[in-house]
């Protein structure tokens, strides 16, 4: 018994006197490469022409606006589906899993994260809109309303 009480505490002396780099920590966060870049940017990025393409083309896809919901009543896409960001994790069962998914927010950035997280939730085919709906307005749809 005194052998292994002996044994147990060298065993938590050395892990707090160790020098860092011998300690063995599972990883269990990304590494700062994927935490910078967590997708490939042009692979999963759609132009404004393009979506319009999609959008006339008859082909299945799920359109998803993540911004805040007072954004998304001034203006959206016709035929998206408004899931803001931060419930994008409780409610992406929302999604109809198979079809393609187009995430767009005002300027990209939030569509960035969204697409990713989607991706770690199983999504296979996930795009952001480049530029957002603000790119949308100014390529495609002059008309609608830019805030």
């Amino acid at each position: 018994m005194f052998e292994y009480i002996k044994k147990t505490l060298r065993k938590i002396w050395w892990h707090f006197t160790a020098p860092a780099r011998d300690r063995k920590l599972p990883k269990a966060a990304p590494s700062v490469m994927e935490a910078i870049l967590p997708l490939d940017t042009d692979t999963y990025t759609i132009t404004p022409r393009q979506l319009k393409e999609m959008m006339h083309g008859g082909r299945p896809f799920v359109l998803l606006d993540v911004r805040e919901e007072w954004e998304y009543q001034m203006v959206h896409l016709e035929g998206a589906i408004s899931i803001p960001f931060g419930e994008l994790l409780k409610r992406f069962r929302e999604i109809k899993p198979g079809n393609e998914v187009i995430v767009y927010c005002h300027r990209g950035m939030r569509s960035l994260d969204a697409a990713f997280l989607l991706q770690q939730l199983g999504f296979k085919s996930v795009k952001r809109l480049l530029g957002g709906i603000d790119q949308w307005a100014q390529e495609i749809d002059t008309q609608i309303l830019r805030y």
